[in-house]
């Protein structure tokens, strides 16, 4: 089982709101499985197929002769051209599922090849990408016994 960290913030506070959060989830999950905690930086806002910045949709609605632009939160969509979602009509995608898919996607690059993807590094430089590329390399590569 793959967690976040962000959601560990013991005492902060969030928009005037005391967050509960700390060790003490994981180590519940930890009793019946595996559990490893990964680092959830840029995990929803970031295009699983194309891994670009991704937004929320915009919706107008035109009430009694006056247009308003609402933004929808609860869900993401790319716009990239060129990424596999958008050309298949599949670019919108509920917030939640997205970023536990993404955080899972961390989770497993972490654990199996030792490193993480470089769209979810909060330190990327150019190092990184290279290793991330090698490290995905040698494993693609590695033979089965």
């Amino acid at each position: 089982m793959f967690v976040g960290d962000r959601g560990l913030g013991i005492g902060s506070r969030v928009k005037g709101f005391q967050k509960y959060g700390g060790r003490w989830k994981p180590q519940k999950n930890s009793l019946y499985s595996s559990v490893l905690i990964t680092n959830e930086h840029n995990t929803s806002q970031t295009c699983l197929y194309c891994f670009r910045k991704i937004f929320h949709p915009l919706l107008i609605t035109e009430k009694e002769g006056e247009r308003k632009v609402k933004r929808r939160n609860g869900v993401f969509q790319c716009i990239n051209k060129e990424c596999p979602s958008v050309k298949t009509a599949r670019n919108t995608n509920s917030r939640d599922t997205l970023s536990s898919l993404a955080i899972g996607l961390a989770g497993l690059s972490r654990l199996l090849l030792g490193t993480t993807f470089p769209t979810f590094n909060p330190r990327r430089n150019v190092n990184d990408v290279e290793n991330f590329k090698k490290h995905a390399g040698n494993f693609l590569n590695k033979k089965s016994a």
